[in-house]
């Protein structure tokens, strides 16, 4: 029957990463204003009501519908340390600095009252994975604190092996801890003791580039390590934590372009782990998102064109679509942020 044409919806359907795209019908569209009109980044959801920073540097804002924000004061004398907020189920943490200092505060009641808990290295790492929140070094030490809204002050554990740990998982029955480099890893059945090494990992990354960039996700109950090297892209996937499975082993960028970073966040719609990622022709960047089931890549059309920072990414909680952010963007405010467009289509070459 040879090659044919033909049109499909781009955020949902079957096989999406089959065929050649040759182009996209509006495949974003803007966010409607927001008040405050700000620019949040680092969404999160307790729950209850979103969480987002932005703005002010001593408050969370919080919202029921990602519309309209209220301010809430994190500390009337310290700022907070952008990039380290996070929810574990209803608790909230937050990291704040002052005179140098960091401090770990949680909230258990929608960030409408803060409690400082801990003091930290400015180093260290937040994150949360299956309802749990992890404090980790950010000195290669084999120490971590755990905080649950049953216990927001924290409990001392630790790993048994030191490393500089990056990044908590869950896919919904164990935990995985992964290092900086994503050449090491660490699973949990409980996320709190018994971290045992991943063998498996080790092993499988012999297989893929042995130098770039190598970010952990999950997508469903499956373990997703994606590898940047040499411009391309690769993937590891597991679903016991322990086994892994090579994917893709150097999927190529778009034409002209190569890929120069991968963002730290990403997010689930339709089936497939959507990751911002930075793509360069050598003299001009764009942010764009790809694709991918940890197996296969698919790069999806540039949202903006510049050299800022790639954004963070969530779902909305009901699986409503992707909300991202933009900044800096020329001819846009600085507050613009953008969503997933569910009428969009692509059309592409069925072979």
């Amino acid at each position: 029957m040879g090659v044919q044409l033909r049109s499909r919806p781009l955020w949902s359907g079957a096989d999406r990463l089959g065929g050649v795209p040759v182009r996209y019908v509006s495949p974003y569209r803007l966010r409607g204003v927001n008040s405050p009109e700000l620019l949040y980044e680092n969404i999160v959801h307790n729950g209850s009501v979103y969480v987002a920073e932005g703005g002010n540097a001593q408050n969370v804002y919080t919202s029921p519908d990602l519309k309209a924000w209220t301010a809430r004061q994190v500390d009337s004398s310290s700022g907070l340390v952008a990039g380290k907020l996070a929810a574990a189920g209803s608790l909230l943490m937050a990291v704040t600095q002052y005179s140098g200092y960091s401090y770990l505060r949680t909230s258990v009641d929608n960030a409408l009252t803060w409690v400082i808990q801990q003091s930290i290295s400015n180093a260290d790492i937040v994150c949360s994975a299956g309802g749990i929140g992890y404090v980790l070094s950010g000195f290669g030490y084999k120490e971590f604190t755990t905080n649950t809204a049953a216990t927001p002050a924290g409990t001392a554990r630790d790993f048994g092996v030191a490393q500089v740990w990056r990044k908590v998982l869950h896919n919904g029955v164990r935990w995985l801890a992964v290092n900086d480099g994503g050449t090491m890893a660490l699973w949990s059945a409980n996320g709190l003791t018994g971290w045992t090494n991943s063998a498996g990992l080790t092993a499988a990354l012999t297989n893929l580039p042995s130098t770039g960039l190598r970010r952990a996700f999950t997508l469903g109950g499956r373990f997703i390590v994606v590898a940047m090297s040499e411009g391309t892209l690769s993937a590891l996937y597991s679903e016991d934590a322990n086994a892994w499975t090579v994917g893709i082993v150097g999927e190529m960028e778009p034409t002209g372009l190569r890929v120069s970073g991968i963002g730290e966040s990403a997010a689930e719609l339709g089936g497939l782990l959507h990751i911002p990622v930075k793509l360069s022709d050598g003299t001009s960047s764009w942010n764009a998102l790809v694709a991918t089931d940890g197996i296969r890549f698919k790069f999806l059309p540039a949202f903006w064109r510049g050299a800022e920072s790639l954004p963070s990414i969530r779902t909305r909680v009901g699986g409503g679509g992707l909300i991202f952010n933009g900044t800096n963007q020329v001819g846009m405010p600085a507050a613009a942020r953008f969503e997933s467009n569910p009428d969009a289509l692509e059309v592409y070459f069925a072979v």
